[in-house]
C-alpha cells in the first residue's frame, strides 16, 4: 500500500471517529448557550484539552521543531513564556466567570459602558485573530499534504475545510472543545510515540549529543541558545498574543466554574510547556541526522520521509488532528462574534434561540467558505493575516487589563478605551512601517498604554456619554 493511500485511510478512520462524537456531543446538548459557551459546564481536562490542542495548533509540528532544529532547547522557552501568559489569564478567571460573558466584546461592555463604535471595533478585532489562524492553518495544511500525499493543493484544502465543518456544527464550543480534548489527547500520545521513534532513529541520545554542538543540548543553557535578542522578541510578542485571544477566553466562559477553569489553564501551561520539550527534542535528533537542511522549518518535512508507511499514517493523523483542533475552533469563536456581537446585539436583538442557533451554522458554512476562496486566490499573500495577531494585541491587551485593575474605579470611560485602541493600532502601523527591529507590537502596546493613561487620567470627562456603564463597573 502506498503512502498517499495510507495517509488517506488513516486520516478518514480517525476524522470519521470524531466527526461521530462530535455529533453525539452536540446531539445532547442543541441550544445557543452550548454552540456559544459550551453550556459553562465543560470540566476541567475538557478545558485543559481544548486550551492546549487550540494555543498549540500546527505551529508547534513545523515551527517549534524548526527552533529545536536551529536552537536546540529554546523551543522550551518559547512554549514558556506562551505558558506564563496563559496562567496570567487565570487571574481574570473569577471576575470573568462571575460576569458570565460570552466574547470579547462583552468585556468592554462591562467596563466601558454601551458604545456602538467602541464595540464594533472591537468586535472586528475579536474576529480577524481567529480567521487568520483559520486560513494560515488551511494553507499549511494543503501545503505540507500535497508534498506528501501528491493529492492536488486545492482539493486537500476544500476537503479539509469541508470537514472541520462537522467539528463545529453539531453543537458549536461544546462539540469543539469536546473533540478538541480527543485530539489534545492524541497530540500527547503520537508526541511520546513519535519522540522514541526518533531517539531510536537517531541512534540515542549519546549519538545526538556527539553529532551536535554542547551548547544546544546542554540544559539550562540549551534553553537560551537562541539568543537573548530572540527571547526578547518572544517576550513581546507572544505574551501581548496569548493575554488578548478569544478563544482562550471562551474556555473559560465554558468551564463549570472559576475554580475548575482555573486549574484547567494550569494544566494546560504545564503540557504545553512539556509540548515544547517534545519539539526541541525532535529538532534537536533531526540535527544530529542531517545537519545539512537548508530551512530549519523543513526538519518536521524530513522526519517523514525517514519513517515507514505505516508509521507515515498515523503521524499524519496526528498532523490532521492538531491543525484540525485549531481550525475548528477558529471557525467557532468568528461565528459566535458574528451571531451573537453583530446580529443579535444591532440586527435583531428578539431573536430566539432556534433562531440563533440556525444563523450561527449557516454562518459557519459562509466564514469557511470565504476562508477557503481566500485561501486558494492568496495563498502566498496570506502572511499579512499574521499581522492581526500583533495590531489586536495593540489595541485590546491594555483597555482589558487596565480595565480590570481599574474597575472599582470611577475612572473608566469609554473615551479612554476608545483613544487606547486606537493609538495603539497607529503606533503599531507606524513601527511597521518603519521596519523596526523590535516587534511592533510592542510600540503598539506602549502608545495604547499612552492613549489610556491621557484619556483616563488626564483629559477625562467625569460626565456625559463618555462614562456611561461606568455606575456597574464594580458589579
Amino acid at each position: 500500500m502506498g503512502p498517499t493511500l495510507t495517509i488517506v485511510i488513516c486520516s478518514i478512520i480517525v476524522l470519521s471517529a470524531a466527526s461521530v462524537f462530535a455529533f453525539w456531543v452536540g446531539r445532547r446538548r442543541n441550544d445557543s448557550e452550548n454552540w456559544i459557551v459550551g453550556g459553562r459546564s465543560l470540566p476541567f481536562y475538557v478545558v485543559a484539552g481544548s486550551q492546549f490542542a487550540t494555543g498549540m495548533g500546527g505551529g508547534v509540528l513545523v515551527a517549534h521543531i524548526g527552533i529545536g532544529y536551529s536552537a536546540g532547547w529554546s523551543a522550551i522557552t518559547y512554549n514558556l513564556i506562551y505558558s506564563i501568559g496563559i496562567v496570567i489569564l487565570v487571574l481574570l478567571a473569577g471576575w470573568l466567570k462571575k460576569q458570565k460573558f460570552s466574547t470579547m466584546p462583552d468585556i468592554f461592555r462591562k467596563l466601558y459602558g454601551e458604545h456602538k463604535i467602541l464595540i464594533s471595533t472591537v468586535t472586528i478585532m475579536a474576529i480577524v485573530v481567529p480567521f487568520g489562524w483559520l486560513c494560515t492553518q488551511l494553507v499549511a495544511f494543503g501545503n505540507l499534504f500535497s508534498e506528501i500525499s501528491g493529492i492536488p493543493f486545492a482539493v486537500l484544502l476544500i476537503v479539509f475545510a469541508v470537514v472541520s465543518l462537522f467539528f463545529v456544527l453539531p453543537g458549536g464550543l461544546t462539540s469543539v472543545a469536546w473533540t478538541d480534548f480527543v485530539f489534545g489527547c492524541m497530540m500527547l500520545l503520537m508526541s511520546i510515540v513519535s519522540g522514541i521513534y526518533a531517539w531510536n532513529l537517531a541512534g540515542g541520545w549519546g549519538e545526538i549529543t556527539t553529532n551536535i554542538p554542547e551548547s544546544m543540548t546542554s540544559f539550562p543553557e540549551g534553553l537560551g541558545a537562541v539568543g537573548g535578542l530572540t527571547i526578547l522578541l518572544w517576550m513581546l510578542s507572544i505574551f501581548p498574543g496569548a493575554l488578548t485571544n478569544q478563544m482562550s477566553y471562551q474556555r473559560i466562559y465554558a468551564a463549570k466554574s472559576a475554580s475548575i477553569a482555573k486549574k484547567g489553564f494550569i494544566i494546560a501551561a504545564v503540557v504545553g510547556i512539556v509540548s515544547g520539550v517534545w519539539a526541541s527534542f525532535m529538532g534537536i535528533s533531526v540535527l544530529s541526522m542531517n545537519p545539512g537542511l537548508e530551512n530549519e522549518e523543513l526538519a518536521s518535512g524530513w522526519f517523514l520521509t525517514q519513517i515507514p508507511i505505516w508509521f507515515l499514517g498515523i503521524y499524519s493523523a496526528f498532523i490532521i488532528a492538531t491543525i484540525m483542533s485549531t481550525v475548528s475552533s477558529a471557525i467557532q469563536s468568528v461565528v459566535v462574534n458574528i451571531t451573537k456581537d453583530i446580529y443579535q446585539s444591532y440586527i435583531n436583538p428578539n431573536v430566539s434561540d432556534s433562531k440563533l442557533l440556525s444563523v450561527s451554522r449557516m454562518m459557519s458554512v459562509v466564514v469557511v467558505t470565504l476562508a477557503v476562496v481566500l485561501a486558494l486566490v492568496y495563498p502566498k499573500a496570506l502572511d499579512w493575516l499574521v499581522a492581526t495577531y500583533a495590531y489586536s494585541a495593540s489595541g485590546l491587551l491594555v483597555p482589558i487589563f487596565a480595565g480590570f485593575f481599574l474597575k472599582n474605579s470611577n475612572k473608566l470611560s469609554n473615551r479612554g478605551a476608545m483613544a487606547s485602541i486606537v493609538l495603539g493600532i497607529s503606533s503599531a502601523a507606524i513601527a511597521q512601517i518603519i521596519d523596526t527591529t523590535i516587534p511592533y507590537a510592542a510600540f503598539g502596546i506602549l502608545g495604547s498604554l499612552v492613549g489610556f493613561v491621557l484619556f483616563t487620567f488626564v483629559f477625562n470627562k467625569q460626565s456625559g456619554a463618555g462614562n456611561s456603564g461606568k455606575g456597574e463597573v464594580g458589579a
